[in-house]
């Protein structure tokens, strides 16, 4: 009796149950502690399908709503956002931390199927499986990154049955395998475009495993192939227009990070800084271990994939650490690899030596824990007080048409205050430009930018800071009419006196005028 209540079932259960309750912490605070611009996206979208769908909503709510919602660059298909927006039907109004719940639940069956996988790959002992779930659900970014407003939970976990399912198909070739496998991988490509990436390494080392180079003629790999494809291709390629979009604006332009050293370093910095170095290494020295073929094959696909992927989105890759969780699930694999070759070492070996290697596991999990609660602790200090300051400051703001340095691309103000705004480029913004062959003097860009706008309101501070050109124009010459802790509004419409002529010489540097002492 006391056996079947030690399992490793068991310990699972238990610690989803940890997991999740680390992850309701502060789940109702606004979605601002991780990539507030990412969340407060399927935030605007959400409430406006919840608009859009509610019958009663007063009908000038409904389109300022969708006004709002127009201001938004989509990618993905609002998977997500229509499961909140149909959750804030039943509730009756909006409540963003419903997308925290779904996204709790989405990590844990990718946790589940990640245990799933590691039972099929050990040898030793099925202890050894639950280390992979253990990082999932344990790692403080893994907590950060579980909990949010963004389609990225669900495609882990996706990717996860995925992987699960195509290790299954080249196990026992069936044909319901095969369908398995092929829907799994299409509906992760569907919610994730860039989830392919890794797919198809898992897809190709899983079908060379089984079928080596005569693949193309099993009916069966054409059935998978088409059935990953035909969601991605149908809404992206069709619907909506935008598999050459992306690659054009974010791919071609920085290839010319290829040849730069430091990018290989940023990269792998972001990856040790936020996915952990030492767990990085211990995943790799569990593949080097592994006795399986088709582990070391999953393993090595996947590897490649996400590679392949990181390649073709340098910038993100350097920038972007929740652009390297489709990582995550291969290092807990690895180390679920690395636990199996410890496990197998310790076979037949006193009982203590045992209890030293659990206890190891409880010390890591106990720390990764309260680092957890320490990080959100940081994070979300000053969110609750986020949408009365952008309600308030909408209110106060003069009538007219906006441009501004803002927070997160204007989406706080869209979403908190009700109100969009003409975005003024970020200091990143403005090196993207110059990558991408873009870049203007700072006079002919702010004669461009605020053209026909009647204020310029600036709320990031930070970035108010690292642009001193846009500074010098404003303070010089445009009067402020509102002022406060946190904003500045300047009167585009009334010049304190009158702007360099364009066809100067000195109107056309890259450096605003300076004034005089």
């Amino acid at each position: 009796m006391i056996r079947r209540l030690w399992s490793p079932s068991v310990i699972l259960a238990l610690a989803l149950a940890l997991g999740l309750g680390l992850r309701l912490y502060h789940v109702t605070v606004p979605p601002l502690e991780f990539h507030p611009l990412r969340q407060l996206k399927g935030a605007i979208t959400a409430r406006y399908l919840y608009y859009r769908w509610n019958p009663d909503a007063d009908p000038e709510r409904r389109e300022r709503a969708a006004a709002l919602y127009r201001r938004i660059e989509q990618l993905e298909p609002p998977v997500l956002d229509a499961l909140v927006a149909g959750t804030y039907l039943l509730l009756g109004r909006e409540a963003p931390w419903v997308a925290r719940i779904y996204s709790m639940a989405f990590w844990a069956l990718g946790v589940v199927g990640l245990y799933k996988l590691g039972r099929e790959l050990v040898t030793a002992s099925p202890w050894a499986a639950l280390a992979g779930p253990l990082y999932l659900l344990f790692l403080p970014f893994a907590v950060m990154a579980s909990r949010t407003f963004q389609p990225d939970p669900l495609m882990v976990a996706l990717l996860i049955w995925s992987a699960w399912a195509w290790h299954r198909w080249a196990q026992r070739g069936t044909w319901a395998d095969a369908w398995r496998a092929g829907l799994l991988s299409g509906a992760t490509i569907f919610v994730k475009a860039y989830a392919a990436f890794p797919l198809a390494g898992i897809a190709g080392a899983m079908t060379w495993l089984r079928e080596g180079p005569a693949f193309w003629r099993r009916k069966q790999v054409w059935l998978m192939a088409g059935l990953a494809a035909l969601p991605v291709l149908a809404y992206y390629g069709w619907m909506q227009g935008l598999l050459g979009s992306y690659p054009r604006k974010w791919t071609a332009p920085m290839v010319v990070f290829w040849r730069d050293p430091m990018f290989y370093g940023r990269w792998l910095h972001t990856v040790v800084k936020y996915l952990g170095g030492a767990w990085l290494l211990g995943a790799v020295v569990g593949w080097a271990l592994s006795a399986r073929r088709a582990a070391s094959a999953l393993l090595a696909g996947w590897a490649v994939g996400y590679g392949v992927y990181g390649m073709l989105v340098p910038y993100q890759s350097m920038t972007h650490n929740y652009y390297h969780l489709p990582l995550l699930p291969w290092i807990g694999l690895g180390l679920t690899l690395l636990a199996d070759g410890v496990l197998q070492l310790l076979r037949g070996r006193e009982r203590w030596r045992y209890a030293l290697v659990g206890l190891a596991v409880t010390a890591a999990v106990v720390y990764a824990s309260a680092e957890s609660v320490r990080q959100l602790n940081h994070k979300v200090r000053d969110y609750r007080a986020e949408p009365a300051f952008w309600q308030t400051l909408v209110s106060m703001l003069p009538e007219g048409k906006y441009i501004g340095l803002v927070q997160d691309f204007g989406m706080r103000m869209n979403y908190f205050g009700w109100r969009g705004i003409a975005i003024w480029p970020t200091a990143a913004s403005l090196e993207l430009a110059k990558i991408r062959g873009n870049e203007q003097d700072m006079w002919t860009r702010f004669r461009e930018r605020t053209a026909g706008y009647d204020y310029f309101l600036v709320t990031a501070m930070g970035q108010w800071q690292q642009q001193p050109a846009l500074r010098e124009i404003l303070t010089r010459y445009y009067p402020i009419v509102l002022q406060g802790d946190g904003y500045i509004v300047f009167d585009l419409r009334h010049p304190k006196e009158p702007l360099p002529n364009p066809d100067k010489e000195d109107a056309s540097t890259d450096e605003a005028p300076k004034t005089q002492p």
